[in-house]
């Protein structure tokens, strides 16, 4: 009988079920402890716009994998909450709308940030921050390879 690789058994299928359990962990864990009026979705764009300052929505709903029009909701359902705004970004004469937080937006975030770790901290307890660290890496790696070859 010839061995063959079954789906459930590749890397692709674990790598799925691993993120799928990890989102699943940390939006109970943000629900549970964190939960300050605004959506898990909301406070992941508001902690991409800090990693990320000068960043606009097209690039926003690409850096986070999802459709444009998600991000113009979620972006107008902030904004309606006075926790961002809007600023013009100047980059070789060309004026892009890039999002701040707001002072309001900055404290909530900010009150936010302790508690958003927790799925970290149980990993923690059985895996070293090196390792954490190296895992992370070779996941963006691989994440940016498969996207420059998706675009090749």
């Amino acid at each position: 009988m010839k061995k063959t690789i079954r789906y459930v058994n590749s890397l692709t299928f674990q790598l799925e079920l691993t993120a799928k359990v990890i989102k699943n962990l940390a939006e109970k864990y943000y629900y549970e402890e964190v939960y300050n009026h605004i959506s898990f979705e909301e406070y992941i764009v508001m902690d991409t716009i800090v990693c990320y300052p000068h960043i606009d929505e097209k690039i926003l709903a690409k850096t986070l994998m999802t459709e444009q029009d998600k991000i113009h909701k979620i972006i107008a359902s902030l904004n309606k909450k006075k926790l961002i705004k809007e600023a013009k970004y100047k980059n070789n004469e060309i004026v892009t709308i890039i999002y701040e937080l707001t002072e309001y937006g900055n404290k909530i975030y900010q009150d936010m940030i302790p508690e958003s770790d927790k799925t970290i901290a149980t990993l923690a307890k059985f895996i070293t921050e090196k390792e954490l660290l190296s895992f992370t890496k070779t996941l963006i790696k691989i994440r940016n390879i498969l996207i420059s070859l998706e675009y090749a």
